[in-house]
């Protein structure tokens, strides 16, 4: 459904968008933090520090990608504002185009890397096994990671932030009891963690668009939409790109701590 923001009340209209993004965000966030308490019940300080380490730099990644998608954000509101909807298709169908191929080639690039993104984070030698394992199905699993993103970014766009909300904490749910049944019950441990979470985006994706398909987020596209434009690609870029930078300077600074405790031991590491 779309709603224009640019009519009726500013504080309800900022309430209305901003609440459910928190919240969103909050749950992004509590994957990680959900995978590291339940392997801590089932795994000792080596599968802790893989699956810390490999929850950092899935972090980083997610929210650079998130950064990214605000030019798509953006983009649509404008439209949504204009009530231009042709302008609407041809940034939707521009993003699907331009994150499906950055994310096969993420996908591509960082399997390839992963042995030297685990050696530069100083992982101890006991978690390596453990770390590269994690980061192996949670790289393959990019390109669902970036699907989430990306239709949340639409949704926004066309002022519906609550839709997102509902997919991605159905995902947590997910997430949670796929981890006690992949490290619990089957003692998988760091890829155990790493497989519910690429399952559990797997499932937000599969609802977000049985959400589109159902006709009630207002989206309906020809296949012309998805004939990328130089001047809708620049747009998205122009606003996205500083702000994704951005973002993941800041986790820069995470990875850094993380890398220092690494150095430290297997025991601050996991600490």
């Amino acid at each position: 459904m779309t709603k224009n923001m640019t009519t009726g009340s500013v504080a309800k209209n900022i309430v209305y968008f901003s609440l459910p993004y928190f919240f969103s965000y909050f749950l992004q966030t509590l994957y990680g933090m959900a995978d590291l308490f339940i392997i801590g019940q089932f795994e000792g300080a080596a599968s802790i520090t893989a699956v810390s380490i490999g929850s950092q730099v899935m972090h980083m990644l997610t929210v650079m990608i998130v950064g990214l998608a605000m030019g798509t954000t953006v983009t649509i509101a404008q439209a949504v504002g204009a009530e231009d909807h042709q302008r609407i298709r041809k940034a939707i169908g521009t993003t699907a185009v331009l994150f499906f191929g950055v994310s096969l080639v993420l996908a591509v690039l960082l399997v390839a890397l992963r042995g030297g993104i685990t050696s530069a984070m100083e992982t101890p030698i006991e978690a390596v096994p453990g770390t590269q394992s994690y980061l192996l199905i949670c790289f393959l699993g990019i390109p669902l990671i970036t699907a989430y993103n990306i239709i949340a970014s639409i949704f926004r766009g066309l002022g519906d932030a609550k839709s997102p909300m509902y997919f991605v904490a159905v995902a947590c749910l997910c997430n949670i009891a796929l981890d006690y049944l992949f490290m619990g019950a089957m003692a998988m441990g760091p890829s155990g963690a790493a497989w519910g979470t690429v399952i559990s985006q797997a499932i937000s994706v599969v609802l977000a668009l049985a959400h589109v398909k159902s006709g009630r987020a207002g989206i309906a596209l020809t296949r012309q939409d998805f004939r990328p434009e130089r001047p809708v690609l620049r747009r998205l870029l122009r606003i996205g790109v500083p702000i994704s930078l951005q973002d993941g300077f800041i986790q820069v600074a995470f990875l850094v701590i993380t890398v220092i405790a690494n150095m430290r031991g297997l025991t601050d590491a996991a600490a």
